[in-house]
């Protein structure tokens, strides 16, 4: 009967997963088609990666015009991001140049990684099925995978299910395609690499892998300095520092002064940095697996070089948690949920049956490694605990606040002191798991499942609730009527072959030419030799302030260009030459 039960359970996991991916696939292409349908995708970045896209299957390798005023580089994608990922990416035109094309495959990519999350549970916890379709619903509702997804299209999005898949590949030793995953994963973008590299360290310490762990560490950090320091500054010659280096300034004028001011300035980056809203930020990341990721830190090692980029910056959109900034840190938080998880089931089988238990993962027992670290497990552990002191009435809330006020200063520090200590932790550690197995062995094995997977799917459910703000602005909030089609039919007025400099929403449905830009730019080169031939601008789509500036320089065009269509507060202006 218990076999069947397993059985059972297994297989409603699977139909659970299918179901679960297929209904994430269908709602979120169609999302991302109506977002673009309804003129909210921008310029920035579906319309970059269009242009450079098409391009490239057109023989321009990496080029692209559409840039706005803020930053005029050189028309290389190149001088940006190191992505080579762009060539295979652009094959997907030779089926019709059209960015839906790429807003679906970034969909259907990213649900794909619903599966390696799902094999990896039934691999570290084979004891609960069910919960592999957990995790996996887990990872599909993540507000960071949906922030990722819906807001247009990034090469570096791969990432994350191709980091999933190389885990995947890693726990069944295939190494060969563990490799291929990495090198995919890092042609998606050029800090990617810094996230192998730190991969690497866990190869080593983990799967006890020396050479395959030494090789990571050593091409991932090769691949990142050469894409930072050659690669980029050879197609943007003359830069002084990463292109983006304008959100660490407050850390110093380059990156090296920034890592000479952590040693002499380090209050700066503590005033700075250590923030409600970036604390915010690291909860949510963790919040929607039930914070069980915490019971295994040692595997978000990966997350740091990203978590860094992200909480250093001035840029507040990089720490929203909704961005695809968090394209490398999903799958990491992902694995760290699975092995906190198995984490925490050891701990309290040890709890239940009185004696420790041997992890075979970590190879030692798991007691012993409790008592030497007990972080790994206090954040859960502390919650049982304190439903624990709940249950032994107000008489146990009165004895501990009572001692937490008397006064005894020296007997505090002395405590602080023994914090040290191994043999003192290991003591109370002890203590504590002493007091932990009533609550274990009163928990039956069929409890503890359901309790866990309710926990999982209130932090799930919570998670989507705190941060359903963030994402608003991202769905559609209407679908394609009369205005949407008198919009076409003014951009249909544009000859395909013609340059155009476009608003920022009306930027993606015209990419697909050699020369654009993002309105208001109208120059196609750095000295303007050269003017766009036709302007676009969607008045209405803009705030009474850039509205107003908007019509301002429509007004100074007037001598150079001259109006030949307006609907729905749609200006098309064509150059007087033309």
């Amino acid at each position: 009967m218990q076999r069947f039960d397993r059985r059972a359970q297994q297989w409603l996991a699977w139909i659970f997963l299918a179901v679960v991916t297929i209904v994430y696939s269908l709602a979120m292409s169609n999302q991302a088609i109506l977002r673009y349908a309804t003129f909210k995708a921008t310029a920035f970045d579906l319309g970059n990666m269009d242009q450079v896209i098409w391009n490239t299957l057109h023989g321009r390798l990496f080029q692209f015009t559409n840039q706005a005023i803020d930053w005029y580089g050189p028309p290389t994608r190149l001088a940006i991001h190191f992505e080579p990922i762009i060539l295979p990416l652009s094959l997907l035109y030779s089926f019709g140049s059209d960015p839906r094309i790429l807003l679906v495959f970034q969909t259907l990519a990213l649900a794909s990684g619903s599966l390696p999350v799902f094999l990896l549970t039934r691999k570290i916890i084979p004891q609960w099925p069910l919960l592999a379709a957990l995790m996996a619903t887990s990872y599909l509702l993540a507000p960071a995978l949906i922030g990722l997804n819906i807001f247009d299209f990034h090469p570096v999005a791969l990432a994350t299910p191709l980091l999933l898949y190389a885990l995947l590949a890693l726990e069944y030793k295939h190494y060969a395609w563990f490799l291929i995953m990495c090198v995919l994963a890092a042609s998606t973008k050029e800090d990617v690499p810094l996230a192998i590299a730190m991969l690497g360290i866990l190869v080593i310490w983990k799967y006890k892998l020396p050479r395959l762990g030494l090789t990571l560490l050593i091409g991932g950090a090769l691949w990142s300095l050469i894409a930072f320091r050659i690669i980029i500054p050879h197609f943007y010659p003359g830069v002084q520092a990463n292109n983006f280096w304008y959100r660490y300034e407050e850390l110093g004028s380059s990156p090296g002064a920034a890592i000479l001011n952590l040693f002499v300035r380090p209050w700066v980056f503590f005033s700075l940095f250590f923030t409600l809203d970036r604390l915010y930020y690291l909860l949510n990341l963790v919040r929607g697996a039930g914070f069980l990721p915490l019971l295994a830190p040692e595997w978000l090692l990966p997350t740091l070089p990203s978590l860094a980029v992200n909480l250093l910056s001035t840029d507040p959109l990089l720490y929203s948690g909704v961005y695809h900034y968090n394209a490398a840190i999903i799958p990491f938080v992902m694995i760290a949920a699975i092995h906190g998880t198995r984490r925490f089931l050891v701990l309290w089988q040890e709890w239940s049956v009185g004696t420790p238990l041997v992890d075979v993962r970590d190879g030692d027992t798991m007691g012993t490694k409790a008592a030497q670290a007990p972080p790994r497990a206090i954040v859960l552990a502390s919650a049982v605990a304190f439903s624990w002191v709940a249950r032994r009435g107000g008489r146990g809330w009165e004895e501990w606040w009572g001692r937490l006020r008397r006064p005894r200063p020296l007997v505090r520090i002395a405590r602080l002191r023994r914090l040290t200590l191994p043999a003192w932790r290991g003591e109370q550690w002890r203590r504590f798991s002493k007091r932990m197995q009533p609550l274990a062995r009163a928990t039956s094995p069929a409890r503890l499942q359901w309790m866990t997977f309710t926990w999982i799917t209130v932090m799930l459910g919570l998670n989507l609730v705190l941060m359903a703000g963030a994402l608003s602005s991202f769905w559609a909030d209407h679908t394609p009527g009369s205005r949407e089609q008198h919009i076409n039919q003014v951009l249909a007025k544009i000859p395909p072959d013609a340059s155009v400099s476009a608003s920022d929403n009306l930027n993606p449905h015209l990419s697909e030419r050699q020369f654009v830009t993002v309105f208001p730019t109208i120059c196609l080169d750095s000295r303007c030799n050269q003017m766009v031939q036709y302007v676009v601008v969607d008045l209405n789509n803009l705030t009474l302030a850039n509205r107003a500036q908007a019509s301002s320089k429509l007004n100074s065009l007037q001598r150079q260009f001259r109006i030949i269509a307006q609907a729905e507060g749609i200006v098309l202006l064509v150059r007087r030459s033309t």
